[in-house]
């Protein structure tokens, strides 16, 4: 059976494990910002199309150590890529580089690339087609350290990008993380969601989502694994009939507040390009006085407050204070789920209004270290 691996969040790969063996039933095995599973061709479709976790799913062709630019080539000339690559077809290679070493991303994406057409002139007698702008193969070469990986990328852009952003908040919330948020919150359908500080709407519209069985993938509209000659049309119809029936028309209770009328304007346009309108309500308001907001107390709140001055907060603990005590008299009895980039400040915060904190999960969101933290009153 094939190898796989798929990209996340640093520090949600537990989240994505999970998520992998709920919806193909294989056992993912995490690492730094990926995780590695076994299965069929059938399963990635699937995750190409469900996930709400993943970020890219990539075929493993290769993986070892690297210690120069010969290792690099050494490696991908060792791939066998009759079957993967047609020979009327292009194909590109991406490099990343995390951790320390001596070698540049773009020089190993050159010599992984020669690599490949080395490799197929030997066992096809033709040379492959570069093309950097729009391949028809799209290969990745990621260096961790020592370590290098050779993928064939499935996926295409990013699941990330979900197709219902036709808002882009300035400090917008990445979805698989406000997926993630909703899913470690514990929270439920069947409970009253209220994100008091939602700006483009991220965290609502994911968990009405959750709660509709949509697949956010099969809306995307540039899926990579259309192009990829092993994967067979008829396959990837099937499974996205298979995803739409399963789609319902849940009522859950969800809230989002914000006190920027641009962003409640955003959040209200993104909602209706996801079709939830009639399931995610979004309204004008200040968080830090949700007793005069609130239609329903929420059984659980879960949001990203700013992180700080860039946001027009200058005192973030006082500020953590006071959203808190908001929280704390307007749903007296709500889980709190919060990502922030001070931890120290929001744990003193809940300390000095009487909340508990029951949970803290450090992640990277881009170059911030952040965490998300759970608390109840």
């Amino acid at each position: 059976m094939p190898v796989f691996f798929a990209t996340t969040v640093t520090g949600l790969e537990d989240v994505a494990a999970k998520e992998v063996e709920s919806i193909i039933g294989c056992k993912a095995k995490e690492d730094i910002g990926k995780v590695f599973f076994e299965c069929e061709i059938r399963d990635v479709v699937l995750l190409n199309f469900a996930s709400r976790s993943l970020h890219r799913i990539f075929l493993l062709l290769e993986r070892g150590t690297v210690s120069s630019l010969e290792d690099a080539i050494r490696l991908a000339r060792g791939v066998d890529y009759d079957g993967l690559i047609l020979p009327s077809q292009s194909f590109a290679v991406r490099a990343e580089k995390h951790g320390e070493h001596a070698l540049k991303s773009p020089e190993v994406a050159a010599a992984v690339g020669r690599g490949v057409i080395e490799s197929y002139l030997a066992s096809k007698k033709v040379r492959l087609t570069v093309n950097l702008d729009e391949p028809d193969v799209e290969l990745y070469a990621i260096l961790r350290n020592d370590e290098l990986l050779i993928g064939l990328n499935t996926t295409g852009r990013s699941l990330h990008r979900r197709f219902y952003v036709v808002f882009h908040h300035r400090a917008a919330l990445m979805p698989t993380i406000a997926y993630s948020m909703v899913f470690l919150s514990g929270w439920k359908p069947d409970e009253v969601l209220l994100d008091p500080m939602c700006g483009g709407c991220t965290i609502p519209i994911e968990a009405a989502l959750v709660a509709r069985g949509v697949a956010p993938g099969i809306r995307k509209s540039d899926i990579a694994l259309e192009k990829l000659c092993f994967v067979e049309k008829e396959m990837v119809e099937s499974v996205r009939r298979e995803l739409l029936s399963k789609e319902t028309k849940v009522m859950a209770k969800i809230f989002g507040i914000d006190a920027s009328p641009r962003s409640v304007e955003g959040a209200m346009a993104n909602v209706a390009k996801a079709n939830v309108s009639d399931t995610v309500s979004i309204s004008l308001g200040d968080a830090l006085k949700l007793a005069n907001y609130i239609r329903e107390p929420p059984d659980h709140i879960i949001t990203n407050p700013p992180y700080g001055i860039r946001m027009g907060v200058k005192d973030l603990g006082k500020f953590y204070e006071r959203l808190l005590v908001s929280i704390k008299q307007s749903a007296p009895y709500a889980t709190i789920t919060m990502i922030t980039g001070k931890p120290s400040l929001l744990k003193k915060a809940a300390e000095v209004t009487g909340m508990q904190t029951v949970e803290v999960k450090r992640l990277l969101y881009g170059s911030i270290q952040a965490s998300i933290i759970k608390l109840v009153c």
